[in-house]
C-alpha cells in the first residue's frame, strides 16, 4: 500500500524515493519516521526548503516531532499556533498571519530567531493513515517562487506514505499492549488457583528482564523474553491446576499452547526449555550448555531465585540466595547468567524492589 501512495499517475516511483521509504520503515521509534520523510521531501523539492513535523492533536496537544535544517531547539518549543492546526493540504496563503500573529511575542521571537520568519512559502499536508491520523507535514521555501500544485501534490503523497506507517506501528503497538495486558490477567487468574503461586510469574518476569538488560538484549528479544518468562508454567493447565506438582511434562504442554501465536514462537522455545540443566540432566530434551535456548536459560535463573527467594519457596536471605545460586552454577544453571544476575543483585535494588515489573520495564 505505502509503495502505491507514492506512486505517481503519470511515472513510476523514483528509486530515490523508495529507498527513503524502506529506510524509514526499518526505523524504530516515531520521531526517526518522522525526520526520514521530512529530510526526503525537503531535499526532493527545488531550492532551500526546510520543515518539520507537527504530531497532534491528542489529549497531550501538539508537539514538534522532527525538523530539517531549523536546528534541534525547534523540537523544544511549544508549537502554540501555526498551519498545522488545519492541514490541508494546501499552500499557505499568509504565512505570518497563520504563523505568528496568533503567537505571543515570546513565541514569535523564538520562531524568528530560528528563522521561521524568513520563509516566503508555505505547505502544509496531513499525516493520517487508515487506522488514525498523526498530524501535519509542514515545508517553507525561502527564497524563490511559491510552492507549485505539482509539489503540493508530492508532499501530500509523502504524507500520506508516513501517515500509513506512523499508523501501522501504532495499531501494531496497541495490539502488543493487549496481548501483554492479556497474558498478565491470564496468568493471575491462572495463579490464583493457588494463593501461594500469586505473582510468581511476574516475579520471575522482573527478574529475567533485568537480566536481558544486563545481557543488552534488543528489544525483540526483551519481548520474547517478557512472553516466555510470563507463560512460563501455563502447561501446568495440564496438571489439574495443582500449581505444587513438579510435572515433567508441563514445559513441553505449555509450548504446544502457544505453538499457533507466530508472535510467540521464541517465547515458546524459552516456555519449552526453561528446565533442561546445563549439564544436560534436565527435561523435556536433555539439551545441555548452549544447546539450550538463552531465553530459557535465562528463564531458569529467573525462575530457581524465586524459588530461593520468596515465601512461595524457601525464603532465604540473600546472601544464602547468592551461595545457593552459585552452587547450581555450571550444573543446572548457566555459570555466565548466574554471576551476570548476582552482580545485578549488588547494585543496591533488594529482592522486592526487583520483583516489581514496573510499566518502564516492559520492552513494548
Amino acid at each position: 500500500m505505502i509503495r502505491r501512495l507514492l506512486s505517481r499517475p503519470e511515472s513510476a516511483p523514483e528509486t530515490d524515493a523508495l529507498t527513503a521509504v524502506e529506510r524509514m520503515l526499518r526505523l524504530a521509534s516515531p520521531q526517526e519516521r518522522s525526520e526520514e520523510v521530512v529530510k526526503a521531501v525537503a531535499t526532493s523539492l527545488a531550492g532551500d526548503v526546510r520543515g518539520y513535523v507537527v504530531r497532534g492533536a491528542d489529549a497531550s496537544g501538539y508537539a514538534f516531532d522532527a525538523q530539517y535544517l531549523y536546528g534541534p531547539a525547534l523540537l523544544d518549543l511549544e508549537p502554540g499556533h501555526g498551519p498545522w492546526r488545519s492541514p490541508g493540504p494546501r499552500v499557505v496563503g499568509n504565512h505570518i498571519a497563520e504563523m505568528f500573529t496568533p503567537n505571543d511575542p515570546a513565541k514569535r521571537a523564538q520562531y524568528s530567531e530560528l528563522g521561521l520568519r524568513d520563509a516566503t512559502s508555505t505547505l502544509v499536508v496531513p499525516v493520517a493513515g487508515r487506522f488514525a491520523a498523526y498530524g501535519a507535514l509542514v515545508l517553507h521555501r525561502h527564497g524563490g517562487g511559491p510552492f507549485t500544485e505539482e509539489e503540493l501534490k508530492q508532499a501530500a503523497r509523502w504524507g500520506a506514505v508516513l501517515g500509513e506507517a506512523q499508523s501501522q506501528a501504532a495499531e501494531l503497538a496497541r495490539a502488543k499492549r493487549s496481548l501483554v495486558e492479556f497474558t498478565r490477567a491470564f496468568t493471575q487468574a491462572f495463579e490464583a488457583q493457588d494463593f501461594a503461586q500469586l505473582g510468581h510469574a511476574e516475579r520471575v518476569t522482573s527478574y529475567a528482564l533485568a537480566l536481558g538488560r544486563a545481557l543488552g538484549l534488543n528489544t525483540q528479544q526483551q519481548a520474547d523474553l517478557y512472553f516466555a518468562a510470563m507463560l512460563h508454567d501455563i502447561g501446568k493447565l495440564g496438571s489439574g491446576l495443582d500449581l505444587r506438582l513438579e510435572d515433567l511434562e508441563h514445559p513441553q504442554r505449555g509450548a504446544n499452547l502457544v505453538a499457533s501465536a507466530a508472535m510467540l514462537e521464541e517465547a515458546a522455545e524459552g516456555i519449552r526449555h526453561h528446565h533442561e540443566a546445563w549439564d544436560g540432566s534436565g527435561f523435556p530434551s536433555g539439551l545441555r550448555k548452549e544447546a539450550i535456548p538463552q531465553l530459557a536459560r535465562i528463564v531458569a535463573v529467573a525462575d530457581t531465585f524465586d524459588v530461593l527467594s520468596s515465601e512461595r519457596g524457601q525464603a532465604l536471605p540473600l546472601r544464602e540466595v547468592e551461595k545457593a545460586l552459585e552452587a547450581r552454577a555450571g550444573s543446572e544453571l548457566d555459570p555466565a547468567l548466574v554471576s551476570l544476575f548476582i552482580n545485578v543483585l549488588r547494585q543496591g535494588k533488594d529482592t522486592t524492589e526487583l520483583a516489581k515489573l514496573q510499566e518502564t520495564d516492559l520492552p513494548f
